[in-house]
């Protein structure tokens, strides 16, 4: 007895979950069979190309523009370095100019002292030679002076005119000294005012060649 209910409870029980499915009131379908997940190892995620360009294309863009502005700094430091070498040359022309007019207004000077030089030692030399004569004619010296006692008198006019004469040579001597000097001085400054002139016109003739 107990076995048959027992039987009768395992089949009401069975019919129970069986129904279970078809309460509303659809066919029950078959499930396909559930397959088991396989694991895979965690991988990095991989940049997309797109993020690649939107991360590049700035730094692409940025090294661009310092490339351009390199080259023109670059074209403006050549144009500077140009305008400066013209600056220089322009400078050393002027300055060369200047130094050639300080230098024939000083040897104009020197040319007015040669020459008062020059003058001078001729009238030194015409007094030289008027004592000279005056001293070879003592007689005539005596008669147009007079005297009493004519042996002290030519002694005396003898006397005067070699001390006239050593010191007429002696200016002589010292203009003849200073003479040299400006002669000398002058010889300077004409070599170089004829080197200051050669300078000059190479540059002139320089500068023409470069602005054709």
């Amino acid at each position: 007895m107990r076995r048959n209910l027992r039987s009768l409870l395992i089949a009401v029980t069975a019919a129970i979950l069986f129904s279970v499915p078809n309460v509303t009131g659809k066919p029950a379908q078959q499930e396909p069979p559930v397959r088991p997940r396989q694991t895979r190892p965690a991988q990095k995620p991989v940049p997309e190309p797109v993020e690649n360009t939107q991360l590049t294309t700035p730094i692409q863009d940025a090294d661009e523009m310092m490339r351009r502005a390199i080259a023109n700094l670059s074209t403006q430091i050549g144009l500077l370095a140009d305008e400066m070498q013209k600056l220089r040359r322009e400078t050393d022309r002027n300055s060369g100019i200047m130094e050639l007019l300080l230098n024939e207004d000083r040897l104009a000077k020197l040319e007015d002292k040669i020459q008062d030089a020059a003058n001078n030692k001729a009238q030194l030399d015409a007094r030289e030679q008027d004592i000279q004569r005056r001293t070879r004619n003592i007689q005539g010296e005596l008669l147009l002076r007079g005297g009493l006692r004519r042996d002290e008198a030519e002694t005396a006019v003898r006397s005067e005119l070699q001390r006239a004469l050593e010191d007429i040579r002696a200016q002589q001597l010292a203009s003849q000294q200073r003479f040299a000097e400006l002669n000398e001085q002058a010889a300077r400054l004409r070599a170089r005012i004829d080197a200051l002139r050669k300078k000059l016109d190479s540059m002139d003739v320089k500068s023409e060649k470069e602005e054709k």
